[in-house]
């Protein structure tokens, strides 16, 4: 029996809880395996091997790995939802332009199916900002579920645990 892998990429806003609980309740469903991906993205002109001191601690870091841990950080309190469903989920990191990273993750992990938010912008802030998952759709050679996501504050199918991590993820 062949398992479906699932790509479900996130990023940091609130959103992101309501994409993973979807597509937690399809995985369960179709016993397949998830992949949860975030593209880290450097700031413009900082090299990726540039030594920080986080938080003015005596101990530097190269500036991608600080941003790699604090995605993991980001992603681990999502990964709970998917074992909750009963899912075998893991966390990949890329980093690169958001729509190929994640189609390469697509291809890497042999995933047979994206599931992913779009916020639904509109007018000049969708021509300014553009529409990474409207991107995706387009070029994606596998099926691609899209979850229009809304205010975290206005899902109220979030459990209480679900809402605690909500505001401690983004609070």
């Amino acid at each position: 029996m062949t398992t479906d892998t699932i790509l479900v990429p996130v990023d940091y806003t609130g959103c992101a809880f309501e994409v993973a609980a979807t597509a937690s309740d399809i995985a369960s469903r179709l016993g397949a395996e998830v992949v949860l991906l975030n593209v880290v993205k450097l700031p413009a002109g900082l090299p990726a091997d540039t030594m920080i001191h986080p938080h003015g601690s005596a101990m530097a870091v190269k500036a991608i790995e600080y941003l790699d841990q604090d995605a993991r950080d980001h992603l681990e309190p999502l990964t709970a939802l998917f074992v909750d469903a009963g899912c075998k989920v893991r966390i990949a990191l890329r980093h690169g332009e958001t729509v190929d990273a994640i189609l390469a993750a697509a291809r890497d992990v042999g995933a047979t199916m994206i599931i992913m938010g779009t916020h639904g912008r509109r007018g000049l802030r969708r021509l300014v900002e553009g529409s990474v998952a409207e991107a995706v759709m387009r070029r994606a050679e596998i099926p691609v579920v899209t979850i229009r996501t809304q205010a975290p504050e206005s899902h109220p199918g979030l459990s209480p645990a679900q809402q605690q991590a909500l505001e401690e993820t983004t609070g």
